[in-house]
């Protein structure tokens, strides 16, 4: 059949085209046009040449824009079938939302995440520390038919207690309280071979023996209640303190500070200290004067003098405490000369003075020693 060769472009003005096949063979047209369409035979699908290759419509390589996951058939069960390892780490803390991880293997790096029984039978080794009790029997209790209070403390139904003492010593250990009347039980992490060890400790939150510490001593031989166990206070609640004698006084929990004497006192303030006698090195006064008269010194007092009226006397304020003074002396303060002048005790802290003639105040200056 003939092939009509067309060298020009056709237009069909969008007049739809049936029946149109692009050319087919094993191997790309040589000198392809852009656009140029051309069905692979070999691979079975039709491309398109972009003046750099041959092109597949549908290679998803050369897709641009997003797809919604609900079109994509398979997406979540092949997501959903990769396994946590083949993902990539965490960069940052993963949060749970307070949902436990379950099913896990025991721990065997520093690093590792541990489960609840490794922890569990960790603490109940050799030496473990038990929870708490809430009291402690330091003496024989019917634990068939348990009273109602013990060790001080009044317990309900599901509190622990530690029978440290018991007549028949293969009873003690940690029980739980059923009710008063009733009969007493082991507590589940110490009934069972292992569970109770030489070192074992159990710390004691309520009554007489609030704050102490028990451990087991002996060595197990069996389940608990098959051997005598051993429980022995080795610590009370905090720290003993005990007074030196040194000045601090202990009473009870409180330390204070001892007084030697009435000079001294404490309030919440501090320590004070009052009046020290002459004997103890301090002058047993509270003013200068006072301080003078008790260590037996002479005192000296000095001032400049107010106006003077000539004839008048002019009281002056010396504060020496004392009658028994020197001739007190007056001083002109321009010349440095002394004047005469009449000087009369008032009493113990005061002089007058008085000049034959009237003077400025500030004239002159005052001396007395006593």
């Amino acid at each position: 059949m003939a092939v009509t060769d067309f060298r020009d472009p056709l237009k069909l003005n969008k007049l739809p085209v049936r029946g149109l096949v692009a050319e087919t063979s094993s191997s790309a047209p040589a000198a392809p046009a852009e656009g140029q369409l051309w069905t692979d035979s070999v691979n079975h699908v039709i491309k398109f040449w972009n003046l750099t290759a041959w092109k597949n419509p549908l290679d998803r390589g050369d897709h641009t824009g997003t797809q919604a996951a609900s079109t994509i058939s398979d997406l979540a069960a092949t997501v959903k079938g990769y396994r946590l390892d083949e993902f990539a780490a965490p960069s940052t803390p993963v949060s749970l939302n307070g949902q436990r991880a379950t099913n896990g293997a025991d721990p065997t790096a520093a690093t590792d995440l541990a489960t609840k029984a490794y922890v569990d039978n960790a603490r109940a080794g050799i030496a473990g520390v038990k929870d708490p009790v809430r009291a402690v029997a330091s003496t024989n209790v019917n634990l068939s038919s348990l009273p109602a209070t013990v060790g001080g403390v009044t317990l309900g139904s599901g509190d622990s207690f530690l029978a440290a003492a018991q007549t028949t010593g293969t009873q003690n250990g940690i029980y739980t309280f059923s009710a008063s009347g009733g009969a007493a039980t082991r507590r589940s992490d110490a009934d069972a071979v292992g569970e109770v060890q030489d070192g074992t400790m159990v710390a004691v939150a309520e009554g007489t023996d609030a704050g102490a510490q028990y451990i087991q001593t002996a060595t197990p031989s069996g389940a608990p209640g098959s051997w005598t166990q051993t429980w022995t206070k080795f610590s009370t609640g905090g720290q003993t303190y005990t007074a030196d004698g040194s000045g601090i006084e202990l009473s009870g929990t409180t330390f204070s500070l001892e007084l030697a004497d009435a000079t001294l006192s404490k309030s919440a303030a501090g320590l004070t200290v009052g009046l020290v006698p002459v004997t103890k090195g301090g002058t047993g006064a509270t003013t200068v004067a006072g301080a003078r008269t008790a260590l037996g010194t002479v005192g000296k007092f000095t001032a400049n003098v107010a106006a003077l009226t000539g004839g008048t006397p002019l009281n002056i304020v010396h504060g020496l405490n004392t009658t028994d003074i020197k001739e007190p002396s007056l001083k002109e303060i321009s010349t440095g000369e002394f004047v005469g002048a009449k000087f009369n005790v008032v009493d113990a802290n005061t002089v007058s003075v008085t000049t034959a003639a009237s003077y400025a105040a500030n004239t002159f200056s005052v001396v007395v020693i006593g």
